[in-house]
């Protein structure tokens, strides 16, 4: 077999005990800007391989979840990796596993069907797990990284594949998408915030002559939200407050933080304190964006 594996910096193939999370799991590799295919069938490795040479660039970092539900599909992706000799140092495998009793209990709390359940052969669902776990064995003992899942969290999971990723030589730094979005109280707090500040504590420039029909973003409305001592002071400490908290959320794993800054309006006090806080807060993994919903209502 001649492939030419060049036109990757990366190729991950995801593999494992059905239950384990495979699912979490491409989804980390998605977050870390890989291009993933979700499921793909062992005879068509060799075709994607093949294919993704047309478009090197969008490929270039790839995780593939591969559907690996029978023995002959085992036999078939152990001859593609025989035939490739020495594996290209850029083919990298993941071997999700878990305990039987934690599988049982988390297809009983999702209430999914197993997609290996056979009424046939399977007097229970441990029967099931037991030869999908027989059937994998030869692709565990390959696999770069094996990791158990029986007491891990989404989040354990995700610090444990950055860390593989972070370890890959085509690895890219993560970030972490901050976005501060003004609003206005009087129109509904946004569902989609993770944090959510007041600033109905400032004087509202809505009741001073000239600056009624000016937003946040004008100097005028500006200099004055920032004339006071507590707006100067709130902007300080809540800087402060992120840059203790970001590199947290960075380490749960974390790929989007959406901040919520919120006033009567949101026309003038919060589009004013989230433009500065955009401004004040700093991390070399973070990117930082501000967008304002209701500025004009």
């Amino acid at each position: 077999m001649s492939i030419n594996f060049d036109h990757f910096k990366a190729l991950v193939l995801l593999a494992g005990i059905s239950g384990a999370g495979k699912s979490s799991a491409l989804n980390v590799f998605s977050d870390r800007d890989f291009a993933v295919v979700d499921n793909l069938p062992v005879p068509l490795l060799e075709q994607f391989v093949l294919f993704t040479a047309g478009d090197s660039k969008r490929f270039e970092r790839t995780a593939l979840l591969l559907d690996i539900n029978s023995r002959d599909k085992v036999k078939e992706l152990l001859g593609f990796f025989k035939a490739l000799g020495n594996r290209p140092y850029v083919l990298q495998i993941v071997f999700l596993d878990c305990e039987t009793q934690t599988v049982l209990k988390r297809y009983s709390e999702t209430r999914r069907p197993h997609p290996g359940f056979d009424s046939l052969r399977d007097k229970t669902l441990a029967d099931t797990v037991q030869r999908e776990r027989n059937r994998l064995i030869p692709i565990k003992e390959m696999a770069n990284l094996v990791v158990d899942t029986s007491n891990f969290t989404v989040h354990d999971l995700k610090r444990e594949l950055n860390s593989f990723i972070d370890s890959l030589p085509s690895a890219k730094a993560r970030t972490v998408r901050v976005n501060f979005l003004s609003f206005g109280f009087k129109y509904g707090a946004p569902l989609d915030c993770d944090l959510i500040v007041d600033v109905r504590f400032l004087p509202n420039p809505y009741f001073i002559e000239g600056l009624r029909d000016l937003t946040g973003k004008d100097r005028k409305v500006a200099d004055y939200v920032l004339g006071f001592d507590d707006a100067r002071s709130f902007i300080k400490r809540y800087t402060e407050l992120l840059e203790f908290l970001l590199p947290r959320y960075i380490y749960e794993g974390k790929s989007y933080l959406n901040i919520g800054v919120g006033c009567t309006g949101g026309k003038h006090r919060s589009v004013t304190i989230a433009e500065e806080l955009a401004k004040a807060v700093t991390h070399d993994q973070c990117v930082f964006s501000v967008k304002h919903r209701d500025i004009d209502r």
